[in-house]
């Protein structure tokens, strides 16, 4: 196994343990998948977006999508990608 396969690895590990606490907090306020999918899926554009000054395609390619598939779900979730950037 390669290094880089170790590191994700580990933070893929990390990652599902952070992930207790708010599967809980989605099952205590009854929110369903679809919902919970969403609000994460937003959080995390918009944070990649924050990262990369607004930069919708340098965003999507952090994220491994393309920029269209990145704007969609922002859209589709009630975001606005600001155009030409």
């Amino acid at each position: 196994m390669s290094e880089q396969d170790t590191e994700r690895g580990e933070a893929l590990r990390a990652i599902s343990e952070a992930v207790v606490s708010v599967a809980d907090a989605v099952l205590d306020r009854g929110l369903t998948l679809d919902e919970a999918v969403a609000a994460f899926e937003t959080r995390l554009a918009k944070q990649a977006l924050s990262r990369h000054g607004g930069n919708l395609s340098q965003a999507a390619l952090a994220l491994g999508v393309h920029r269209n598939t990145l704007r969609q779900k922002l859209q589709r979730n009630g975001a606005r990608p600001q155009r030409g950037k």
